[in-house]
């Protein structure tokens, strides 16, 4: 749904920062980790704007104070997932700070691989939450289907797709991470629990991908 009403004579390509530059630069960092962030970031959004274009409507006059609530908690999200754009990268440089260290020496290589294990451990806890934070999202997506501005669907039902993007891009990194690591009952717990979020991602777009298409049908 295209909007008539930013500022006149602003070029909202030049609103965004230079985050694409970043990533497109020659670093590790940002990566896949901080973007599934950034997607599931951009699905609050939309969300959002779902609800600020539901409140104040008389069509919608008996559902205003959920669509607040709803409001309220995907700004809350929101917020989580700009943090997490940083805590992501950071915990990558961490693993490749640990890859660095010496090795010469037998005491060396034990401390290296000590090191290598616990920030790899710590980079999967980002992605993770990613994941977790990116499925609460799509579950208010899902019941904002229900009870939001019907004229904001597409928007959604996009914003429903970035939410389970940020799902997939969070569960490539924490499968590439996984396999640095001893395949024991921690390794194994995060490793069903992401496929487990996986599936439900994909069921509930489906579901919001559904509602519109049975909409811009009717």
């Amino acid at each position: 749904m295209g909007k008539g009403n930013h500022s006149a004579g602003v070029i909202l390509g030049d609103t965004i920062g230079n985050f694409a530059e970043l990533v497109a630069e020659g670093t590790p960092t940002p990566g896949g980790g901080s973007v599934a962030a950034y997607s599931g970031l951009l699905a609050t959004a939309l969300g959002r704007m779902m609800c600020n274009l539901t409140i104040g409507k008389k069509k919608y006059g008996e559902k205003q104070a959920r669509v607040k609530e709803i409001n309220s908690e995907l700004e809350l999200l929101g917020d989580r997932l700009r943090e997490l754009i940083d805590e992501d990268a950071a915990a990558f440089d961490d693993v490749l700070a640990a890859y660095r260290l010496p090795r010469d020496t037998e005491e060396e290589r034990k401390t290296r691989n000590r090191e290598v294990v616990a920030a790899t451990l710590k980079s999967i806890r980002a992605p993770s939450e990613v994941s977790e934070r990116a499925l609460e999202v799509l579950r208010l997506l899902v019941e904002l289907a229900g009870v939001g501005n019907t004229n904001v669907f597409p928007d959604l039902t996009t914003g429903a797709q970035l939410a389970a993007v940020a799902m997939k891009g969070s569960y490539y990194n924490i499968t590439v991470n996984l396999k640095i690591l001893a395949d024991d009952e921690e390794v194994r717990d995060v490793r069903d629990r992401t496929v487990r979020i996986i599936a439900d991602a994909a069921d509930l777009a489906s579901a919001i991908e559904t509602e519109m298409l049975k909409y811009m049908t009717d």
